[in-house]
């Protein structure tokens, strides 16, 4: 039976570094698409890059082998979609609304739902 070889892996900093990286790219993309209609919380900047790196060692852990690059994009995965459960979460217990239901595009506040109901009883 042929030997089986021992995956190579990362050591856990150099893994957190490329998770770091990509919560950075992340955050950055996050930053120039909402700054103009939210203004800028370094809380929100920073939780990418930490979420990343938290969670980039366990990809590793689970895919020793994988290319960093891939790496990279897994973590960006993993870190939307810690992001956006947690997010969820909030929104279901009531205690956040975000932002995109509270404003439309170009930053305007979304008509009440009353004003919503008269204008579409208006259109049929």
């Amino acid at each position: 039976m042929p030997e089986r070889r021992q995956p190579k892996g990362r050591d856990i900093l150099k893994a957190s570094a490329v998770g770091a990286a990509a919560g950075t790219a992340v955050a950055l993309g996050g930053a120039i698409k909402d700054v103009p209609y939210e203004g800028f919380d370094m809380g929100k900047f920073l939780r990418s890059p930490a979420i990343g790196a938290l969670e980039a060692p366990v990809i590793d852990y689970f895919f020793p082998d994988a290319h960093p690059v891939l790496l990279f994009l897994g973590a960006i995965a993993t870190e939307r979609l810690t992001v956006e459960l947690y997010k969820l979460g909030r929104a279901a217990t009531g205690d956040y609304v975000p932002m995109k239901f509270e404003y439309g595009e170009y930053g305007r506040l979304l008509p009440s739902m009353a004003e919503r109901e008269e204008y579409c009883g208006q259109l049929f």
